[in-house]
């Protein structure tokens, strides 16, 4: 297999499980402690098992389109 082929079929597969992985920790967030706080809709929100939604702070447009890399 080349080189490009690995890097494509490694990145597509952490992307993957790690959708998988922040799946499974809010739905034991959400077990525990009855809420996640997520950001929704342009906004960060705090939303609740029994499915009510606190806005606790709108997204600024400077931040907007800022990719979070973990190391």
């Amino acid at each position: 297999m080349k080189k490009l082929e690995k890097e494509y079929v490694t990145t597509r597969l952490v992307e993957k499980r790690s959708k998988k992985a922040f799946k499974e920790g809010a739905k034991k967030a959400m077990k525990s402690n009855g809420y996640v706080i997520i950001a929704q809709d342009g906004w960060v929100v705090k939303k609740y098992a029994d499915g009510k939604i606190e806005k606790l702070e709108q997204i600024s447009q400077e931040t907007a389109g800022l990719q979070v890399i973990f190391d």
